[in-house]
C-alpha cells in the first residue's frame, strides 16, 4: 500500500473497475474519530490505482460553480462549531450509462460497493454534503455541477 493510500487503510471503500487492471476507489468511512485525518485528506478521498495498486491521482475538486469563499465559509461555520474545518468526503460513486440507466438499487436506493465502467459511462461523486460531482476518470478532477444556491455552510 502506497503512502497516500496508508492514511485510508481500515476505511470502508466503494470501488470502480477500470479496462487494464486498474480502479477508481472512494474510500468512505472511518472507524475511529475522522478528525484524527487532515481535512485536506478526508475531503480527497477519491484515488485511481494502476493494477499494482499504486496511485494515479487522487480526486481533486472543482467547485466553481459556487462563489469562490464557499470552502471558505463552511471551512469557518465548521471551525465555529468547534471542528478544526469542514469534513465533507466523497461517499458514493454512481455510475449513468449511455442509454440513461443507473447503477442504483432499486431496493436501497445506494450503488453498490462494486461496479464495472463501461465506455461513454458518466461517473458521479457524491458527497455528505449534498453535493454532486461528476468525476472525470482520466485526470482525476471532480466537478461539481450541484445545481441551485450552495448552502453557505
Amino acid at each position: 500500500m502506497t503512502q497516500a493510500l496508508s492514511k485510508f487503510r481500515g476505511w470502508h471503500k466503494k470501488t470502480l473497475f477500470m479496462p487494464n487492471h486498474e480502479s477508481i476507489v472512494c474510500f468512505f468511512f472511518h472507524p475511529k474519530d475522522a478528525s484524527e485525518e487532515s481535512i485536506y485528506d478526508v475531503n480527497h478521498n477519491v484515488f485511481r490505482l494502476n493494477a499494482q495498486g499504486e496511485v494515479i491521482w487522487q480526486v481533486r475538486r472543482d467547485d466553481s460553480n459556487h462563489p469562490p469563499n464557499w470552502w471558505d465559509n463552511l471551512h469557518a461555520h465548521a471551525r465555529e462549531d468547534g471542528f478544526d474545518g469542514a469534513r465533507y468526503l466523497f461517499r458514493y460513486i454512481t455510475l449513468t450509462y449511455p442509454d440513461g440507466s443507473h447503477n442504483v438499487s432499486q431496493k436501497t436506493g445506494d450503488p453498490p460497493d462494486e461496479a464495472v465502467w463501461t465506455p461513454g459511462c458518466t461517473i458521479w461523486l457524491e458527497g455528505s454534503a449534498y453535493q454532486q460531482y461528476i468525476l472525470d476518470p482520466e485526470t482525476g478532477i471532480a466537478k461539481n455541477v450541484t445545481e441551485g444556491r450552495p448552502r453557505p455552510w
